[in-house]
């Protein structure tokens, strides 16, 4: 038996499909506080930076649900999350169709009972990533090794 341990991978390789996709990073998001796909694939970078800003962002709520109807809650706000991936994937496809290749991706996060989208990069340098961070008006970066946001 082969085991592989997979941490910063690219889903094309495995034949993830874009709703494999779509549903990691509604889970991821909602487990785990975000997500982040970049244009080639990878999925949630281990290593640099995550910088938002690179678009607006758009928010949609986070329904907590403890009733019977959760199932239904649950399934409302999937297609809402679906929906919002779409229009944020055609936006990074706009944007690496230009000069904006080099770790452009699409990323979510959880503020405020809010799920927030946006268009991000994905940088190495945590000098550069803090004063292009400051430039777009962001509150944090995110440290991919670290798994922690970095206030500014």
């Amino acid at each position: 038996m082969r085991v592989v341990y997979i941490s910063s991978y690219k889903p094309k390789n495995l034949h993830m499909t874009l709703d494999h996709t779509i549903r990691q990073a509604y889970i991821n998001t909602l487990l785990d506080g975000g997500f982040t796909r970049l244009a080639d694939k990878t999925i949630n970078p281990t290593e640099g930076y995550i910088v938002g800003g690179v678009t607006e962002p758009t928010t949609m709520e986070l329904h907590a649900v403890a009733t019977n109807v959760a199932y239904v809650e649950v399934g409302k706000q999937y297609a809402e999350f679906e929906k919002l991936w779409h229009r944020y994937e055609m936006l990074l496809h706009q944007y690496t169709s230009n000069l904006y290749k080099a770790g452009m991706g699409v990323g979510t996060w959880i503020h405020e009972d809010k799920i927030y989208f946006d268009l991000v990069q994905h940088l190495y340098n945590l000098d550069v990533a803090t004063d292009i961070a400051k430039k777009r008006g962001e509150i944090a970066i995110y440290d991919c090794k670290n798994q922690k946001d970095i206030l500014l």
